[in-house]
């Protein structure tokens, strides 16, 4: 899998956690990933009414205010989320995001649209439970 465009990033250090070993962290840290990849997809789960024009376009009717969760008209985005996990010597890096384009705009925004962000707030409202998840695995879940 691609590294993502646009994601978050969960970065522990092994030597920090003192009596797991480096393969059980890595295994709290897919678990961690997959915790706040489902978060985000329950966050771009809003709906809105569409309409689709003979050419196949859709349109959605009302559109995510900025600053909220970008709301879902084909599910694209949703579907695009994943996960990946990277042991390097001295860290475990978890990985959290999609290798589209738009979600970097719609995340980050652009010089025409103010942003909708939906990855980072979901890694700080969960932030503590991502830690518990790290230190402790799936039974922090």
């Amino acid at each position: 899998m691609a590294r993502p465009r646009k994601g978050i990033r969960i970065k522990i250090h092994p030597l920090r956690l003192i009596g797991k070993s480096g393969d059980q962290l890595e295994k709290n840290m897919m678990v961690a990933t997959i915790f706040v990849r489902d978060k985000v997809k329950q966050k771009l789960n809003r709906g809105q009414p569409t309409r689709t024009f003979q050419s196949g376009s859709i349109i959605g009717l009302d559109p995510s205010s900025p600053g909220e969760p970008p709301k879902k008209i084909t599910g694209q985005l949703q579907n695009s989320i994943r996960t990946k996990v990277v042991r390097r010597p001295r860290a475990i890096i978890g990985l959290v995001g999609t290798n589209l384009k738009k979600g970097r705009w719609l995340e980050l925004g652009t010089s025409k649209m103010k942003p909708r962000p939906y990855l980072r707030p979901t890694l700080s409202e969960n932030r503590r439970k991502i830690g518990r998840v790290i230190a402790r695995g799936i039974s922090a879940v």
